[in-house]
């Protein structure tokens, strides 16, 4: 039984790669995006990073102030609750400017 493949460096229709009406893979293309569209997602995504860096941040000190206010003795439990409201304020400021670059982002049409 005879196999029926092409050889190597051919296509189906027997065209040479290279050749005139052959595919071209390493033909040029257009870019999809202009480079000032690129470099503003490009900022838009990084401010995201960096404002899901502060909430990330802003919880875990909200955290840490939860616990001595859960822990303390009864001379700073004053403090340690201001200290854990002002944390808590800090943590859900943080969160909404997240929020914000998330949804500017998601909007951006490069």
């Amino acid at each position: 039984m005879k196999s029926r493949g092409t050889r190597r460096g051919e296509r189906h229709r027997g065209a040479p790669f290279g050749e005139r009406g052959a595919v071209d893979r390493h033909a040029r293309r257009e870019p999809a995006v202009t480079a000032s569209a690129r470099a503003h997602v490009t900022t838009l995504v990084v401010e995201v990073g960096n404002r899901a860096s502060a909430w990330r941040d802003a919880a875990v000190d909200a955290e840490l102030s939860y616990r001595w206010w859960n822990l303390a003795e009864q001379p700073d439990r004053d403090d340690a609750a201001a200290v854990y409201l002002a944390a808590i304020d800090r943590e859900e400021k943080a969160a909404a400017e997240y929020s914000r670059a998330l949804e500017d982002c998601c909007r951006a049409v490069p």
